[in-house]
């Protein structure tokens, strides 16, 4: 990827579930509202019993590796879910940007048994880039 390179959005959620069959059937609502392609299903029962995470990827429309472009991207997909998600914060330390929900009550209204969100920007920082620090953005 470079520098103009589409950045790609990456949501995790992790769900109560039987089984992966359960946990991809839990999500589909969710990954048809945010156009998601499923990447990931993976077993965290080793440390929760009935713990499955999912991982799905959508383009953004957006390039760029900077932390202006990759924390928008986090902030404009919190908003897309709606006002209980636009109050959390967005952190940044690229090429990556990332939020986490982690309030079962709202995300359980988006994926029925849904525990936490992990919501990630991410880009390939260009050869020539200066360093970067560590930053937190509130919405």
């Amino acid at each position: 990827m470079d520098a103009h390179s589409e950045l790609e959005l990456l949501i995790t959620v992790v769900v109560g579930a039987q089984d992966e069959a359960s946990a991809r059937v839990a999500c589909d609502d969710l990954a048809r509202r945010v156009g998601g392609r499923i990447v990931t299903v993976g077993d965290c029962s080793d440390e929760e019993p009935g713990c499955w995470s999912l991982t799905m990827s959508r383009g953004t429309g957006e390039t760029g590796w900077h932390v202006a472009a990759l924390s928008r991207v986090v902030r404009n997909f919190l908003r897309e879910l709606g006002p209980g998600y636009a109050r959390h914060r967005v952190a940044c330390a690229p090429p990556t940007a990332w939020s986490v929900v982690d309030d079962p009550e709202l995300v359980g209204e988006l994926v029925p048994a849904g525990e936490r969100l992990l919501i990630e920007a991410w880009s390939a920082e260009p050869e020539d880039a200066p360093d970067h620090q560590e930053s937190t953005v509130d919405n």
